[in-house]
Formats: C-alpha cells, structure tokens, sequence
C-alpha cells in the first residue's frame, strides 16, 4: 500500500468538515504536507498481551495477531487522523483555555484508545459463542468477494480495505444478521446524502430568489425525527441510496430530494463535493467518480462507521451482564432510597422542593412530593395590536385600581382567538408541516363535514412505525379557518372566536380527543368589586371561567401513559396550546410552569388562577384575565404530599409511559452506562501502555509545541 493511499485512508475523516486549517488560525500543514501527514504516529497491537490479561483460548490472541497483521482491524494512527480529530472538535477545547499540547495528547489518548477497544471487541466475540473463528472469517470473505453482481472495482476496494470485511463479519456474526451492518451502511449514506443536501440547497438559493417563510411558530419538540434504530429494507437489502445527480432518483430507494432540486442542481452539489475531496488528496485521478459508493473515499468512510457500530454493539452486548442485579426487588429498593433521600432534603431545606420540580425529566424524578405545588399549561390569548393600545390610554388616564380593571375588562370581552399555525404551511416542502385531508373527524368552527382540511405533522403523527411519535400532542386539530392553494402559494382566513367561543371549542376538542366529559361555568362574581372592604386588590375576581375534565381515578404515574384519560385529555390541551397561545415560554416544556403555594414571580391574576387550579387537581381549568389578555391555564400535574407514586409497580415497567416503565428505563441505561465504563476502563488499564502501543512522539511533536 502506497503513502499517498495511506494518507487517503486517514485523512478522509476531514471530509464532511466545514472547518479549515485557515480557520483554526494556525498552520498544521509544512512544505511536504503529504509526506508529514502520511507519518505513523502510533501503532496498537493488544493480541500478544490477551494471554497475560485473559482467560481466553491461545487461539483468540493468534487470532487478533493475524487480524492485525493483514490490517483487517485497525492499528495505526497516522498524522493526518490526529490533525483530522483536532479540525473535527479539538480547536472548541483551545478556544475553552486548553493548551495545544493537552489537547492533542487527549485527542491521541481518544485514538488509541478506540483502537484497543475495537481489537478487544474482536477478541471477545472470537471467544464468545458466536461460532467465529479466522477460518469463518475466510470463508466469510470468499462469500462476499464471490457475490454476484460485484463490480471489479468493488473487489479491488475490499482487497485494499480488509477491515471493512473483517468489521462487518464481527458485526453481523458471521453474515448470520445483517442488521447492525444495514443501519451502519445507513446511517453513512445519509450521511452523506445530507451533506449534498446542504451544498444543492446553497446552489438553488444562489440560482433563485430567497424564499420568504414569514413569521415563524414553535413546533412541537421531537417533529420529524427518525427513530434511532430505523433503517429501510427491501428485499433485505437497503432501500436507500446516495443521489448524485449522476444515478437517477428513482434508484435512490426511499431517499426525499430537496426542494426544487434537479439532475443539474445535483449535480453541481456532487462536483462541489468532489473538489473538497480532490483538494484533500482524498481521490486519485485515475479513479471513476460516477459512483460515489465504489470510490476509495467511500469504504474508509464505511469503515470508519463500521468500527463505531462494532463498538456500539459490543458495549449493547454488555448490558446482559449489567442488567442481572436490577431485579424488581433491587429497583424497589432504589426507588425507596431515593425517595427517603428526597424527604430529608425537603425537610431540611424548604426551596429543595422547588429547585426539584424546575429540573424534573424522565430521568431526574421527584418521588415525594410537597402539598400545593403542581404544573399548570398556560393557553395565552393576548390583546390586539389596537387593543394594547386603547389598554395603554386607559392606564395613562391615572385611574383608580377599580375603574382601570373595569376599562381593561371591556377591553378583554372583544378579545379574539384565532389559529396561529399559518407559518407551518409552506409552498417548499422542508419547511412545509401541513398536510390535506377530506372528511376528518374532528369538525371544528367553520368547517363542514366532508371539506378538505388541513393537519399537521403527518410523520410524527400517524407514520410512527419510521418516526418518533409526538409527546402529548393530539395531532387531531385541523387548521381553524379556510386554506386557499394557488400555484403552491397559501393564503388564510383565520375563524375567530371571543373568550366564550373558545372555551366552547376547547372543551368540544378535549371531550373528542379523550372520550372524557368536560364541565365548567362562569364566575358569578366576575367583575364585581374588584376591591375588598380594606381596599385590596381580590383576585378572585379576575376569575371568569372555571371547569373540570372528568378524568375519573388519576394517577400520578399515569401522566406519561397514552392510554389513560389525563394524557389524552393534557394532549389535546397542549395542541390547543401550539395552535393559539402566544406564551411561548409554555410550549415544549416537560410538565408545563411549575406552580407553588406561595409567592410567585406570576402576575398576581395567573398566580391565584394557577394556584387555584393546583388546588382543585388534574383536569382543572381557569380562564382569568390579565394585562397581557386571557389565560386559560390547565392543571396538568400535582403534588398532594407524601410518596408521589406510590412506590415502583413490577408489573407496569414495560407499559410504555407509565411512571415505573420510565423509572426501570432510567434505572436500566444508567446501569448499562456505568457498567460499560467500567469494563473499558479496566481493558484500557490493561492494554494502553507499552507492551500493546507504541508512541511515536517526536512525529507529532511539532503540534504539541503549538503553544511555544
């Protein structure tokens, strides 16, 4: 294998980096560039130390020799992946206070240590029962060369690449599951699908005008993302492909082009593609550059993804053995443990509690609870532009507490709400979340049965078999107006409804989303003496609306659960949410605003609403007004003191969303984490010295000296 090849197998990590050396400030490059970066600055071989360390057979460590003599498991650390490592995230710890020298020393150390783990990993499955051997392997490479349809140039590619072949036959057990290796192989493609994505997307901006997406809206968290183990088969082979330009979409499989995107506009982003490789020494010129996946480029790439899916597998592998103590009765335990720990916190420092709840998730749990405190969703409907300032006037007027709050009252009674998801439309479908429906089910003001409408989110809504579904979002609720669509421009008429009008609509919304009954009534007292017998301000007063969903039976470690009545009931809330509140501080949060017994940073009027709504329980909603319009806040979760859940439920760990699923799931990657970490550490400790790596210091000296 020549040096510029070797330099071409490090130095492809650069790839994909929109850093330079120019943009680091400093100059890693001599002269003879190539002939530097082509230097071995480290060598790993743990195969001759496995005897001293392990049980396993002499064959294993003979074995992981052979690998690593014929390079079919990588062991060499050339200069170019050290700088290569430093462009990709070493330069963020310089500019943090790092030295050089630290960094790279940390960045080698990064290195050297993948290498040992990778060969340890091919050590311990060779003496696993995983039937793998050197004569599998053998086998398993004649297999692979021998397939039909391999191009010529694809078996030179192997030859000169053994650790693509070695990798995936650890990966997949001797060819026996090819699933770890298709999303590997997937998860590069796309890769480098979307790194063209970028470049065309910058090649049609520069060639049209720029697209003009209005005022944008916050969108659910979570929206189009791709579940972690997704990856499309067909025929058990990937249905994926990189688009080029030069190969047809059509042969691309599930791969969506960018908007507006054409075989000529692909084609300039693949050309720019290849210029970045060409500037990197990355491609020989007698190489053919049609097909991207048969360049040498491509198989350092996938052996690099390999490596890391290797790894990940075999630290996946590891979780058997850390998950063996975390019986039923253990996790009792710890829930019991925690929860003793959290009442002397509570009882010793009052403010704990709150801290607590502002940092609550589904791994950080509060398990005892402190009465009073709850979480409320706040659904903001705020004064026009005109309506602020007639507002505005009356305060300048000086008027008394009582007859400013009459004039605000009027004010708020012409209040109107109206959907604000316009700018989730858009003629370019990546910024476009709508989507066209006929005859949907729900049928809100103004929309008649059988009319089109509109919904959003399809992928995260109903095509969850490839996507991550949505946290407590209906996804049920069409857009409330009319749509019009001419030549891929949408223009809007937005319903509005007054105060009584949306109520009336939230709770027909909620009683279809979740099948429970929804009850609630005007407040007598509404607007009547603002002011008690001392002349205070009673806020009880600013209360217009109060009403309950009945949710029957709630349970606190149900909140999660999709199945029970308060989730689907809160999931309808909080679309209504996304649709029409301009309190953009509630949306996407875990719970909702945190809401104690006692003073608050609220506007008095939503404090005592809030607080109030805490009181009643789960299901309680107050609409009350304030300077910045109508606020209808929803209690979402409470907190009535004592054991929160009730103790950890064997028998609900795997139901999806419960409390005790999410405490075992917490309970179980923490376990998992902890117990990788400490058998790398303890291989490491073994192997990371000299009788398994060889450093050549005085090679990348020069970058250690950086800082002189």
């Amino acid at each position: 294998m020549n040096k510029k090849h070797t330099l071409k197998k490090t130095a492809a990590l650069i790839l994909g980096l929109t850093l330079t050396v120019g943009a680091t400030g400093c100059n890693f490059f001599p002269t003879d560039s190539e002939k530097d970066l082509a230097q071995v600055v480290a060598t790993v071989d743990i195969s001759s130390s496995l005897e001293k360390h392990e049980t396993y057979d002499k064959a294993v460590s003979e074995a992981v020799a052979q690998f690593v003599a014929d390079k079919s498991l990588p062991s060499t650390i050339y200069k170019s992946e050290l700088v290569a490592s430093f462009l990709s995230n070493g330069y963020s710890y310089v500019q943090s206070g790092y030295s050089y020298e630290d960094v790279f020393n940390m960045l080698m150390d990064s290195l050297v240590n993948q290498k040992i783990m990778t060969q340890y990993a091919a050590a311990y499955y060779l003496a696993g029962d995983y039937g793998l051997s050197r004569d599998g392997y053998a086998a398993f490479v004649e297999m692979e060369t021998s397939k039909d349809g391999l191009s010529k140039t694809e078996k030179t590619l192997l030859e000169a690449h053994p650790e693509v072949l070695a990798l995936k036959y650890f990966l997949t057990e001797g060819g026996k599951d090819n699933e770890e290796y298709l999303k590997a192989e997937y998860s590069l493609k796309k890769s480098m699908n979307t790194s063209l994505d970028s470049l065309e997307t910058e090649i049609i901006a520069a060639e049209e005008e720029a697209h003009d997406h209005g005022e944008t809206r916050a969108t659910p968290t979570g929206v189009g993302t791709e579940k972690e183990d997704f990856y499309p088969v067909k025929d058990g082979v990937l249905d994926y492909d990189i688009y080029t330009g030069r190969n047809t979409l059509d042969a691309c499989g599930t791969y969506e082009k960018v908007d507006d995107s054409t075989a000529s506009t692909r084609k300039k982003a693949y050309n720019a593609f290849l210029a970045n490789l060409q500037s990197y020494n990355l491609i020989d010129d007698k190489e053919n550059t049609a097909d991207i996946t048969q360049l040498d480029y491509y198989y350092v790439d996938l052996a690099s993804v390999l490596t890391g899916a290797l790894l990940n597998k075999y630290y996946e592998d590891l979780q058997d053995e850390a998950l063996a103590y975390l019986t039923d009765e253990y996790i009792a335990d710890k829930y019991d443990e925690i929860k003793e720990a959290q009442q002397y916190s509570y009882a010793e420092n009052p403010s704990a509690f709150t801290t607590a709840i502002g940092g609550l998730s589904d791994k950080s749990f509060v398990l005892s609870g402190e009465e009073g405190f709850g979480f409320v969703y706040n659904i903001l409907i705020p004064f026009s532009a005109s309506q602020e300032q007639a507002y505005s006037a009356a305060k300048n007027k000086n008027l008394p507490n009582d007859k400013l709050f009459e004039a605000r009252a009027e004010i708020l009674a012409d209040v109107q709400a109206k959907d604000l998801r316009d700018s989730w439309f858009s003629e370019h479908d990546h910024a476009n979340y709508a989507y066209e429906v006929e005859g949907n089910d729900y049928f809100n003001n103004g929309a008649t049965k059988g009319e089109k409408t509109y919904l959003f989110f399809e992928d995260s809504v109903a095509n969850t078999e490839r996507y991550e579904a949505l946290k407590q979002y209906a996804g049920k609720y069409p857009y409330n107006g009319t749509v019009e669509k001419d030549d891929h421009e949408y223009t809007f008429k937005a319903n509005k409804m007054d105060i009584d009008g949306f109520i009336s609509e939230m709770r027909n919304y909620i009683e279809f989303v979740s099948g429970a009954s929804v009850t609630g009534a005007k407040a007598t007292e509404y607007g009547k003496n603002y002011l008690n017998e001392k002349e205070e301000v009673d806020y009880s007063k600013f209360v217009y609306y109060t009403g309950k969903v009945d949710l029957g039976e709630v349970k606190s470690s149900d909140y999660f659960n999709k199945e029970s009545l308060s989730y689907k009931a809160l999931s309808a809330v909080n679309e209504l949410m996304f649709a029409y509140s301009t309190d953009t501080g509630c949306l996407n949060t875990y719970m909702g605003y945190a809401v104690s017994p006692y003073k608050t940073d609220f506007v008095p009027e939503f404090e005592y609403a809030a607080q109030y709504a805490v009181q009643e329980g789960v299901g309680t909603y107050v609409v009350c007004g304030t300077d910045y319009g109508w606020h209808i806040v929803y209690t979402s979760f409470v907190y009535d003191g004592g054991d929160v859940y009730g103790g950890y439920n064997a028998a609900e760990k795997e139901v999806e969303g419960t409390f005790s699923n999410l405490f075992y799931e917490s309970l179980k990657a923490t376990a998992a984490t902890t117990h990788t970490s400490e058998v790398e550490n303890n291989v490491l400790n073994k192997y990371n010295n000299d009788d398994s790596v060889t450093r050549y210091t005085s090679r990348y000296k020069d970058l250690l000296e950086l800082d002189a």
